[in-house]
């Protein structure tokens, strides 16, 4: 099954993840038929541009649009007059660390016991 990323109101990533958004926040939602398989975004908060990526569901054939939207949503922050994008390395997953690597993020800091990564507009 193809996987669809679509905008949508932070909102409906609450009501759909049970989660809570209190950042200005650019949502997304990954769709494969009729099931969220995962969410993502940029959120401004704590002075930072932060990207998030959230996967209930995994599956190899979600990797390359998972990819090309994140890089477009690091290039739309640039546009927006980022020039850093922070993101948390999710440690339960051991492929997280290479991803984030590909994606031209590096480690910043460990805060609060999270790894934080960031990306440099070069």
């Amino acid at each position: 099954m193809s996987l669809e990323i679509v905008q949508v109101h932070p909102s409906a990533i609450e009501i759909a993840e049970g989660i809570k958004i209190d950042m200005p926040a650019l949502a997304y939602v990954g769709v494969a038929g009729d099931e969220i398989i995962g969410s993502g975004g940029l959120a401004w908060g704590y002075g930072r541009c932060w990207l998030w990526l959230r996967v209930m569901k995994s599956d190899p054939s979600y990797a390359l649009p998972i990819v090309h939207k994140t890089k477009a949503l690091i290039a739309k922050a640039h546009q927006l007059g980022e020039t850093e994008v922070f993101t948390p390395r999710d440690s339960q997953y051991p492929t997280s660390q290479k991803l984030l690597t590909v994606l031209g993020f590096r480690l910043h800091a460990i805060e609060n016991n999270i790894e934080v990564w960031r990306h440099v507009r070069l």
